[in-house]
């Protein structure tokens, strides 16, 4: 029989230690990874309110949702969050689909015309990790932990786009009705009853 029991569940203590230390380090890194995640959505669903307004043509919106996201992720409060190695959401990976054959239908199975938007794709570096006695944590295909995040808003036309519409409209008109060819009734230029 032995007297003396100093120790005796030390190494269950610190095995449990061990595991609840690992087990903390992942719940954190899940949390903060879904926490950062909201933000990047943010920051696009933003990217994707500059890209909807209208603007004087396509490029003028897809440069306003890209200085947009530009300036969010380079703002003092979110480029710590960034620029740590931890999330990586660069400008590089920023793609901006404006409609007109160039939207996000096909990847999404969307079947009106309406997929245009802003979407960048965000890769989590910080789950990751080698934990002891739990071993790596790793994704299932190699390639780290990433993922794509979108905002689908529809795109106002551009003044171009509309400028291009009511210039096309009168002899579109002209050729429907032959009679109004005659008329001096029928505007020679643009119609400005929508606002462009």
């Amino acid at each position: 029989m032995i007297k003396n029991q100093n120790g005796f569940v030390t190494a269950e203590f610190m095995f449990a230690i061990v595991i609840a230390t690992c087990m903390t380090f992942l719940t954190f890194a899940l949390t903060f990874t879904l926490s950062t995640v909201e933000v990047v959505q943010y920051m696009v669903f933003s990217s994707s309110r500059a890209h909807a307004a209208a603007n004087f043509d396509i490029n003028a919106q897809q440069e306003a949702a890209k200085s947009k996201y530009t300036s969010l992720i380079s703002s003092p409060t979110l480029a710590p969050l960034f620029s740590n190695g931890w999330f990586e959401a660069p400008v590089s990976k920023l793609e901006i689909r404006s409609g007109a054959g160039n939207n996000f239908n096909q990847d999404y199975e969307i079947f009106r015309d309406s997929g245009q938007g802003v979407r960048v794709t965000f890769r989590a570096n910080l789950l990751e990790m080698k934990l002891p006695l739990v071993g790596n944590v790793t994704s299932p295909t190699g390639t780290g932990f990433e993922t794509r995040i979108n905002a689908i808003l529809l795109r106002e036309i551009s003044q171009k786009e509309c400028f291009d519409y009511m210039e096309a409209r009168v002899p579109a008109l002209v050729d429907l009705f032959p009679g109004l060819a005659k008329s001096a009734d029928v505007p020679k230029s643009i119609w400005e009853d929508n606002g462009c």
